[in-house]
């Protein structure tokens, strides 16, 4: 009898995890793309088998019960061994799939951190996953998900998190904001003005750490920081950036960095399945993002060029006028020598 229960789970489990995800019937259809009839009847031969019913009907969503947690539990359990024992059957830990999440900004670190990954170990094939800190811990406890990187330390069960460092930050405007040209620029100007702003995150705190205790007028909400990127090069409203993704676009005179409020550096997190952790291919791009984050923080305004405000014209510009008369003097003295007609 237990035999022929176990053969028949490999069938119902998929049904079973995403029902227990979506909390319903329809929702988990749609994710395994068949019908709800179908799903519902997978569920059925299920609780059938097991003699119990495995979720408690509250309304329209399907909760799991203590018999439902305790099966969900070991079928996670069991799909990490299974992942595992595949990597150490093929002999090489990177023969398996890297399975990698972060959320905007982050991405600028992780994506170049895979790609050194991939020239160095080719067999590998890294996943990459743009997704928030509570749906990525909740594939990581799902055994779908090998590391996720973020702004916040949101827990979840067997989830372990810790930092990595901090990323720099600081307030911006864009080629035609009112400040950008300003010669002086003052607190109250910064604090008078209005703020693209990102969501607040799952740890109730906004994104793009501006202090609690400073208020600041709110023109727009978006819902990634690196969007922000955007809002400033408009020059419609103030952001705040990471200094690391601002750089560039302040050195080719984009973008102007009002230091007029200091803003707290960002912290960046990464977050494991307590069982997965001491892989190596993960462990190596954990390294490699720390280092990316150390670099970023060694001086990162040092790049920055200077206020753009009464700034002289660029060195190619102030050559070529240097360069003009000088020209117009050989054109002269040229046709003077010329023979008359």
């Amino acid at each position: 009898m237990l035999s022929q229960l176990r053969r028949n789970l490999w069938n119902w489990l998929p049904a079973f995890l995403e029902i227990a995800e979506a909390g319903s019937v329809v929702g988990a259809a749609s994710r395994l793309g068949l019908t709800p009839a179908a799903v519902s009847r997978t569920l059925g031969l299920l609780e059938a088998a097991l003699g119990a019913a495995v979720f408690n009907r509250v309304g329209n969503t399907l909760v799991l019960n203590a018999a439902g947690i305790a099966l969900r539990d070991g079928v996670r359990e069991a799909t990490r061994a299974v992942d595992a024992g595949l990597s150490d059957s093929l002999g090489d830990p990177f023969l398996r799939p890297l399975r990698v999440a972060s959320l905007g900004v982050l991405t600028e670190l992780v994506v170049p951190a895979l790609l050194d990954l991939k020239r160095t170990h080719g067999e590998l094939v890294p996943e990459h996953h743009n997704i928030g800190p509570s749906d990525a811990n909740n594939l990581l406890v799902r055994g779908r998900l090998d590391a996720a990187f973020y702004y916040e330390e949101v827990t979840a069960e067997n989830v372990v998190a810790r930092r990595l460092g901090q990323l720099g930050a600081s307030i911006y405007c864009g080629g035609s904001h009112p400040l950008f040209a300003a010669r002086r620029v003052a607190r109250t100007d910064v604090l008078a003005s209005a703020f693209s702003i990102p969501r607040v995150g799952d740890a109730g705190r906004v994104r793009d750490g501006w202090p609690s205790d400073v208020p600041r007028k709110i023109g727009m909400r978006i819902d990634l920081l690196r969007s922000n990127l955007v809002v400033a090069l408009s020059g419609t409203l103030l952001v705040v950036l990471p200094d690391l993704i601002a750089a560039p676009h302040v050195a080719a005179g984009e973008l102007r960095r009002l230091s007029v409020l200091a803003i707290p550096p960002i912290d960046v997190f990464v977050a494991q399945h307590a069982r997965s952790m001491e892989r190596p291919p993960l462990e190596l791009l954990i390294a490699g993002v720390e280092r990316r984050i150390a670099e970023a923080s060694i001086n990162p305004r040092s790049r920055t060029a200077p206020s753009p405000a009464r700034s002289r014209p660029p060195t190619s510009r102030r050559r070529a006028r240097a360069r003009a008369p000088v020209a117009a003097r050989r054109t002269l003295r040229a046709a003077s020598r010329r023979p008359s007609a």
